[in-house]
């Protein structure tokens, strides 16, 4: 059961990542030749792909999450020779991480339910500002359940276990 949401998780990102690189691309490359090649552009072309572009953002950055492939700059591999050390201090970091990632999105689920109490629209399309906002709160639970997910093979490793398929990838990855 857990792999099949794992696998659709997945696929279910990409497409969406797929999807919403395609139309920004679209967007974009309408909007400049419309305006600099026939000199008309198309009003409210920039504001749809900054809306589009959210969830570009967002759900690629719950994506690097998932694979923990985000950009990290650790030097702590250079200063702390030993693994089991190094393996409680990548615990107590997602261990952290877990905590932001639950109140971002809280933060987040606080933000939409305000959105519908005061709705806001982009200034010429008139589309509601929602349908960005839900990204935000999409991609912030993806992101703090990728981290537990992250946190158990932590724990699973300091209790003598090997590490999880995903953290393999990583560091086929990395």
């Amino acid at each position: 059961m857990g792999l099949i949401i794992w696998k659709f998780l997945e696929k279910a990102e990409r497409t969406i990542l797929v999807t919403v690189s395609i139309a920004v691309t679209v967007l974009v490359m309408t909007q400049v030749i419309l305006r600099y090649v026939f000199k008309a552009p198309i009003m409210g072309t920039e504001e749809l792909a900054t809306l589009v572009g959210c969830w570009l953002y967002f759900i690629g950055a719950a994506h690097a999450s998932r694979e923990r492939s985000h950009i990290k700059a650790d030097v702590l591999n250079v200063i702390v020779k030993n693994p089991r050390r190094m393996l409680w201090i990548k615990f107590g970091i997602t261990l952290f991480t877990l905590i932001m990632t639950s109140i971002f999105s809280k933060w987040a689920w606080n933000y939409i339910l305000w959105s519908i109490k005061t709705p806001e629209y982009t200034p010429s399309l008139r589309i509601p500002i929602i349908y960005a906002q839900i990204s935000l709160f999409l991609s912030a639970v993806l992101m703090a359940f990728y981290t537990l997910v992250e946190l158990v093979d932590y724990t699973l490793q300091l209790l003598g276990k090997r590490p999880m398929e995903v953290a393999k990838r990583e560091e086929e990855i990395g």
